[in-house]
């Protein structure tokens, strides 16, 4: 993890960056994939001011802090930054992960020349108007195991089938 540390108003001294560095590695616990972490040490007047931002693959999280002592500003930060790391990990652990699909090779798709179906004749006949028992009738006398027809009730195209155990099913439009 690249560490970034940076003062506006005060020197960064060894003592503080081996501070900051030691308590920004808590974070590593929580956040895996942390890629830089930018902390910014202010000093204004008679207080302390440090915003520590961690950049990881998947989210940024910022924390600021104000105190009047440098080190209760920098724990405070911390504190804060571990909290909402805390907070992302379970978040992601709760969700399930996304799993592979499993990958089917295409051939078993795509139909070979040979094994496709074709279309042998095609019939066009105008659908008659009639009754749904009209339908039903004519299909009993019929060989066919269904009949097109137009309902006249309903002025649309409806297809009558005949079931293998003797019962009929109409099937209409929307």
């Amino acid at each position: 993890m690249k560490v970034e540390i940076s003062g506006i108003h005060i020197p960064v001294t060894k003592d503080i960056d081996d501070f900051v560095r030691k308590k920004i590695k808590k974070i590593e616990k929580y956040l895996r994939n942390i890629t830089t972490s930018h902390v910014i040490l202010k000093c204004e007047k008679d207080r302390f001011e440090t915003e520590i931002n961690v950049l990881t693959k998947g989210s940024v999280i910022n924390a600021k802090e104000v105190a009047n002592e440098l080190y209760t500003s920098i724990e405070g930060a911390i504190k804060k930054v571990v909290s909402q790391s805390k907070k992302y990990k379970e978040k992601k652990k709760s969700h399930k992960p996304l799993r592979p699909r499993k990958t089917v090779p295409l051939e078993q798709f795509v139909a070979k020349e040979e094994e496709r179906p074709a279309l042998l004749r095609m019939r066009r006949k105008l659908a008659k108007p009639m009754e749904v028992e009209e339908a039903l009738m004519q299909l009993e006398v019929s060989k066919n195991s269904f009949l097109v027809f137009l309902n006249a009730e309903t002025n649309q195209i409806n297809v009558v089938h005949k079931k293998e155990d003797g019962n009929f099913v109409l099937i209409e439009p929307d």
